[in-house]
């Protein structure tokens, strides 16, 4: 939700119920007319405070380099410091560390990049306070709850520290790597403190990348540890709200970029971080592999204005053991799953567990027709859980208008989301999203985008060319009764426990409704703010889990060169 809208080049031609189906399917068609908004960051400067450099890069390769545009990404690799081996284009004081030469003729040079966040985070109620544990009744009874303890005034003073280099030997061949360390203290911190926010130093990026440009085409591979996005985000991305970004993955990334045009190929494993001095490791039990193209049309007019359309599709390949992340972690908590036993638990106790494997095929299409802005996705998923065979499915629509010629450039939009939920009949239903922006859905990763819809109108102004300011309100429901309310972190990808894992014994289809307000100020090209203030109120299905009102407030003041 949050960093600029990256341009679509290509030359010219020639030059769960059914009735929440019904709902689910009308509010489809309805608002389904949004660019990459789950593609832009918080974490980067407004497009408007980019050195010149960021224009004079070779803009033809943009594709595949995750949120960002112009010469400022999330994934610092993606950076291109070359055009600075002509002096004369040094505009920013930190220029000299971002083209070291270290031959005579500059075609071996060193990067240099660095980090330094300071977060603070106040939830009241943490986990909503839902009940950690209940006794599942008998015929015609009701569940006994656990009451969660220790959830008020969660208070966290979070630091990131980060220093990244970029070697390359020749046009050819480079190698990256950067260093994290974490720290996570305040009240009701956790404990233990997970690795990706407490950590004394760990690596997070060490590849090599050997490549080839052409005239018009660039082909290479990656092979090492790596930081990843595709496409808008919403199926695979490291979460940068935590310390460390994470996950990240140990593997290889291949591809080839027409500039109009690319295509990825990768096969990873999944990157665990323990705290300690360089403890992280790679845990061969949870794998993501898979394709993903991207393909730019040709412009067309509609309407009378300009039309620009870009179409993606992917394969995902993924694979994890259970309780390969912690515990309680890949489990699904629906009622078809149930042992028997007379407690259920967010720790996994009470279901059956199993190895998940999910095969995902998705279309994405997305763009401008004029002011109007559209971002649309779906996804057919099929695997195996515990002898069950897997179907199913997922979209996004995301869709907006900008009023270029008012104050402050509003952006009028909502989003209307789904995926499928719940068991029975030997076939699984439960979408498993893998490594989602949760916070595209509702802040400080409350949710994970499985067994639900909803509905986020929102509007966006900007009223200084460096600050952002964003509101939007959204509507949540579960998909199927049957099955749980799954939490946004750290469940997705089989990461950990469910936290809401009891409330498959709860009745009532409401999750519950989000006020949100989140502002981005670009102090400097160099250092950034961001304040967001979030208020959720429960519906039904969570209250009786003992689910309270939230409120959630995140500040952050980012130092980076």
């Amino acid at each position: 939700m949050a960093g600029g809208k990256r341009a679509i080049a290509r030359p010219a031609a020639g030059a769960g119920g059914p009735g929440a189906g019904g709902a689910i399917a009308a509010a489809a068609i309805l608002f389904a007319v949004a660019p990459a908004w789950a593609q832009q960051s918080p974490e980067l400067p407004t497009a408007h405070t980019l050195a010149a450099g960021g224009a004079l890069t070779n803009p033809s390769f943009y594709k595949g380099k995750g949120p960002g545009g112009g010469n400022s990404y999330v994934e610092r690799y993606e950076e291109d410091w070359s055009y600075l081996r002509n002096p004369a284009l040094a505009t920013d004081p930190f220029d000299p560390l971002k083209y070291i030469p270290l031959s005579r003729d500059g075609d071996i040079y060193l990067t240099l990049n660095g980090e330094v966040r300071f977060r603070y985070d106040n939830t009241d109620h943490k986990n909503l306070a839902i009940a950690t544990a209940a006794t599942v009744p008998k015929p015609g009874g009701k569940p006994a709850f656990t009451p969660a303890v220790g959830t008020a005034t969660n208070q966290l003073y979070k630091q990131r520290y980060a220093l990244g280099a970029d070697l390359h030997l020749g046009p050819n061949l480079r190698f990256y790597a950067d260093l994290y360390r974490g720290q996570q203290t305040g009240h009701n911190a956790g404990n233990p403190i997970p690795g990706n926010q407490r950590n004394d130093l760990a690596v997070v990026n060490a590849f090599a990348e050997l490549s080839r440009t052409g005239a018009d085409t660039k082909t290479g591979v990656r092979a090492g540890r790596q930081q990843i996005y595709f496409g808008n985000d919403l199926q695979v991305r490291a979460n940068l709200s935590t310390n460390l970004p994470s996950p990240v993955f140990d593997g290889f990334r291949a591809y080839r970029d027409w500039g109009f045009a690319r295509i990825d190929a990768f096969a990873f494993d999944k990157v665990d971080f323990v705290n300690g001095w360089l403890q992280d490791k790679e845990n061969s039990h949870t794998n993501l592999w898979g394709v993903y193209g991207s393909y730019d049309l040709p412009k067309t007019a509609l309407f009378g204005h300009e039309a620009k359309t870009s179409v993606d599709a992917f394969y995902f390949g993924w694979r994890s053991a259970p309780f390969a992340n912690g515990r309680g972690s890949g489990l699904y908590d629906d009622r078809a799953f149930l042992t028997g036993a007379r407690i259920v638990a967010a720790t996994g106790a009470g279901f059956v567990s199993s190895q998940d494997h999910r095969d995902t095929i998705g279309l994405r299409l997305y763009g401008e027709i004029g002011d109007a802005d559209y971002d649309w996705q779906g996804a057919w998923q099929t695997g195996s859980y515990a002898g069950d065979r897997v179907a199913a499915f997922a979209f996004n629509a995301d869709t907006g208008y900008t009023f270029h010629g008012l104050l402050w450039k509003p952006r009028i939009g909502a989003h209307v989301d789904a995926a499928s939920g719940g068991a029975g009949g030997g076939v699984l239903h439960t979408y498993q999203p893998m490594y989602p922006n949760t916070q595209y859905y509702a802040p400080n990763n409350e949710f994970s985008p499985t067994n639900f819809y909803d509905f986020a109108p929102r509007i966006e102004v900007k009223p200084a060319p460096s600050v952002k300011a964003e509101l939007y309100y959204s509507f949540l429901w579960r998909y199927s009764q049957s099955d749980a309310i799954y939490t946004g972190a750290p469940w997705p990808g089989g990461n950990g426990q469910n936290n809401y894992a009891v409330t498959v014994l709860t009745p009532g289809r409401v999750i519950g409704r989000q006020l949100d307000l989140r502002v981005n100020w670009t102090i400097t090209p160099h250092v950034l703010t961001q304040f967001e203030l979030g208020w959720f109120v429960p519906g039904a299905a969570i209250r009786a889990a003992g689910g309270r009102a939230t409120t959630f407030l995140d500040a952050n003041l980012t130092f980076k060169f």
